[in-house]
């Protein structure tokens, strides 16, 4: 686990030559790869996957023609995992492919128990499979330890619920035993708190967190949002006053009915989150990389993709915010 590094600057201009290559340094010394999709604004791209039907970052790759920068993938702990003491992945990791990738796999380990349940033994278990299934392979992990856990404790998805120094324990409980491993970051990331319990009672404090998000979801119908207004006050709190680096841990856009947003809409909302035609001004310094929601039905009710199952003319949108285009 790396502690707090120095930030640098991004390179956010392109710079001579239509063949060098944009590079968000602070993105690259957090794991990501230098060569992977990256917005002219410097900020990196990538994905969270949809699983039924199971996309691969080989398919997204073969639409775009560039390598997604992260790979977002959501797992468990559950039940069984307490009672055997260990955790191997509950075969939710498509690893083949996270490897062959080259992308940052951002773990997304929800939690099916309770929160004292995440003991010291069951956190080093943790530890071990991804030591030795990724990041022993050269992958690095930023291990999204029970995201959106204002949301899911206050919905009673997560069963620990707003017990927050039993949370407090387990997350100290994951971050010490991965904190040995140079290439496992300790990644918090809460939901909006416009529309759940507030993120604040659930802050580890900065000693104990590597990188910091926020899960947001704008509502299209309300307007599309600026970085800043979706996420400005979340970053000044929480990114800026503590030294951390922040980076989108999953966003798309729908409806207020719960539906669908148009592409132009999806479109609009990417934008304003990796290229903005202003740019992201204060903000850049410390946004590393946006990672989508590229999640539709049938797993899903809402259709959030912007490359799977799109037609070229939306894919060529998409891209054209990144530093190859569509070409």
């Amino acid at each position: 686990m790396a502690g707090i590094l120095s930030f640098l600057t991004l390179a956010s201009v392109p710079l001579a030559g239509p063949h060098k290559r944009l590079e968000n340094t602070l993105g690259v010394q957090y794991g990501i790869n230098a060569g992977s999709m990256i917005s002219y604004d410097g900020v990196y791209f990538g994905y969270a996957p949809n699983y039924d039907p199971q996309v691969t970052m080989a398919d997204l790759t073969a639409a775009t023609g560039q390598k997604g920068a992260t790979y977002n993938v959501y797992s468990q702990l559950t039940s069984s995992n307490v009672d055997s003491g260990s955790y191997d992945g509950n075969d939710q990791y498509n690893v083949d492919d996270i490897i062959s990738s080259g992308a940052v796999l951002i773990a997304s380990l929800m939690t099916s128990i309770d929160w004292t349940d995440v003991s010291t033994g069951l956190c080093e278990s943790v530890a071990s499979y991804f030591e030795g299934t990724f990041t022993s392979k050269g992958v690095t992990v930023w291990l999204r330890f029970a995201h959106e856990m204002n949301y899911y404790a206050d919905s009673g998805t997560y069963p620990g619920g707003k017990k927050y120094n039993e949370f407090m324990t387990a997350w100290q409980n994951m971050y010490n035993a991965t904190s040995s491993n140079d290439k496992i970051y300790m990644y918090w990331s809460p939901n909006d708190d416009i529309s759940s319990e507030p993120a604040a009672p659930w802050w580890p404090g900065k000693e104990y967190v590597d990188i910091v998000g926020m899960d947001y979801y704008p509502n299209a119908d309300q307007g599309i949002p600026d970085f800043a207004t979706a996420y400005g006050a979340f970053y000044d709190t929480y990114a800026a006053a503590n030294g951390l680096p922040f980076a989108i841990g999953e966003t798309g856009i729908q409806t207020s009915s719960g539906g669908s947003a148009t592409t132009a809409q999806k479109e609009e909302w990417l934008k304003n989150i990796i290229n903005p035609a202003d740019g992201l001004g204060n903000y850049s310094e410390y946004y590393m990389s946006c990672t989508w929601f590229e999640y539709g039905p049938p797993a899903n009710s809402i259709d959030y993709y912007v490359v799977y199952g799109q037609g070229s003319t939306v894919v060529d949108e998409t891209i054209a915010n990144t530093e190859i285009g569509s070409a």
